[in-house]
């Protein structure tokens, strides 16, 4: 019998109402067990922009940004962060005027100035730094032990095998400096594949050494994509959401890889860097001097 009675409505939360569901956000409609988990009032928090309280991956024009560190600091507090970690390129890239090791002390000691103008902001004097094909990085343990923050990252071999390429990221995680994993599979989308990796050894092996993945934001990379990220989460691994900013602009990408860390069910309390400054330093990987980080 035909009425005139609505049965949607003007919102989709009351569309949703009418199929006695709670409202299900946009990125996990993708029939990957979201409706289960809505009828047992089971959805995850996704993780949203405003809870990112710093940004861990950016460069300055002591490498290959176009921005100095001053700059770079002021379009952070324009956005809100309370940190930023300055990680300009190791001299595996010159391309990328990659820091010797006598720069990457200079530009140590531009940071500490930096701390002294904008006391209210941690700044994170850190690098990243180069896997090498044998899994080795481009700094040594002792220069290394100098930073605050190291993220570790593949830029080159990417047509190596899958067990080269998991054997070289999985040495990367054992070296006891190293926080994070930047872009962990190498893509550029449209431009390059990622290259061949078991990423379940991967991500079980960063488990086990609470070393961090990243989502980066970029919209060339988005690297991890969801998937991984969804499945760093079930495994226990933390993540970052970083911009690898080059420019003051590049800040305004982090909503890309909050969308991406979104689609792949992560919350809040899945990424390191929705924590204040130090909750955030205390949840990173011990440093093996014990020594504190700032």
């Amino acid at each position: 019998m035909k009425t005139e009675k609505r049965l949607g409505g003007k919102t989709e939360e009351e569309m949703y109402g009418v199929l006695k569901l709670p409202w299900i956000p946009p990125e996990i409609r993708e029939d990957q067990g979201e409706v289960e988990a809505a009828l047992k009032n089971a959805l995850p928090e996704l993780v949203e922009e405003k809870d990112i309280r710093g940004d861990l991956h950016v460069h300055s024009d002591w490498s290959d940004g176009r921005a100095s560190i001053e700059e770079m600091i002021k379009a952070a507090k324009k956005k809100g962060y309370q940190y930023i970690a300055f990680c300009d390129h190791s001299p595996a890239q010159p391309v990328a005027n990659g820091l010797s090791i006598e720069r990457l002390r200079k530009r140590r000691k531009e940071i500490v100035r930096a701390r002294k103008k904008f006391p209210d902001m941690s700044i994170l004097a850190g690098t990243e730094v180069d896997i090498r094909a044998d899994g080795s990085l481009d700094y040594p343990d002792e220069v290394l032990a100098e930073l605050d923050f190291v993220v570790a990252s593949i830029h080159s071999g990417w047509k190596a095998t899958a067990e080269a390429n998991t054997k070289r990221l999985l040495k990367a995680i054992s070296n006891p400096w190293v926080d994070v994993i930047g872009h962990p599979t190498g893509r550029l989308i449209g431009q390059r594949d990622p290259y061949e990796v078991d990423i379940e050894e991967v991500l079980k092996a960063a488990a086990k050494a609470k070393v961090a993945m990243e989502i980066d934001s970029h919209p060339d990379r988005l690297d991890l994509k969801d998937t991984h990220a969804r499945r760093a989460k079930e495994l226990g691994v933390k993540l970052v959401i970083d911009t690898d900013a080059h420019h003051v602009d590049g800040f305004d990408l982090m909503r890309f890889g909050v969308a991406t860390a979104r689609r792949g069910w992560i919350g809040p309390g899945d990424v390191l860097n929705t924590l204040p400054p130090k909750k955030f330093l205390a949840a990173l990987r011990p440093r093996p001097d014990g020594k504190k980080r700032l």
